[in-house]
């Protein structure tokens, strides 16, 4: 049974929209939102992030362990801490075999749907900002089943009106009872 805490953190539109175009740096998002993407995932401890996530950020995030899920043994930039050709699930049982209790998937889209799909999140931490972005770039690329969430917190953080919101899962793996698709 996965003990570890599995947070899964994003910006998007208001449309959800994450990227602009593949090696976006989510220069649109506000500095508000960056501060508090730095705070919990330097709170949590670990990162982890596809590989074109990684090197648009073109480094390791400091005062974090960097996981990069990637094929390739070697990326164009940097060097994380651990590259692993895994399974989300592989990837949790070898951070949570090592003593972490607690992960940040920052993304991009294929590795958040991965985790979703997986069954594995237990916290989802979006920042809607309002805009619309010129993009196709949407969260999750492909969910398989509906999940319920249960919200925990919804907060104003700017004047500009960007929304923060946390959310919990809620039996997360398994689908919303009742409904009929």
């Amino acid at each position: 049974m996965i003990k570890l805490r599995v947070r899964l953190l994003a910006v998007t539109d208001i449309r959800g929209t994450i990227a602009i175009k593949e090696t976006d740096r989510t220069e649109w998002g506000s500095s508000e939102d960056k501060k508090l993407f730095r705070n919990i995932t330097t709170d949590s401890g670990v990162v982890v992030m596809g590989r074109k996530t990684y090197e648009s950020i073109g480094r390791n995030l400091p005062e974090r362990v960097n996981v990069v899920i990637s094929s390739r043994s070697s990326l164009s930039c940097g060097s994380p801490d651990f590259i692993l050709n895994k399974s989300a699930r592989e990837v949790v049982d070898f951070l949570e075999k090592r003593g972490y209790k607690d992960i940040c998937v920052i993304g991009g889209q294929s590795v958040f749907s991965q985790f979703v799909n997986s069954g594995l999140v237990t916290d989802i931490y979006l920042t809607i900002e309002p805009i619309i972005l010129p993009s196709q770039f949407n969260l999750f690329e492909k969910i398989d089943k509906l999940y319920e969430l249960k919200l925990e917190n919804v907060r104003l953080i700017n004047d500009k009106g960007s929304i923060h919101i946390h959310y919990r899962a809620k039996g997360f793996g398994s689908k919303i009872s009742g409904l009929k698709i």
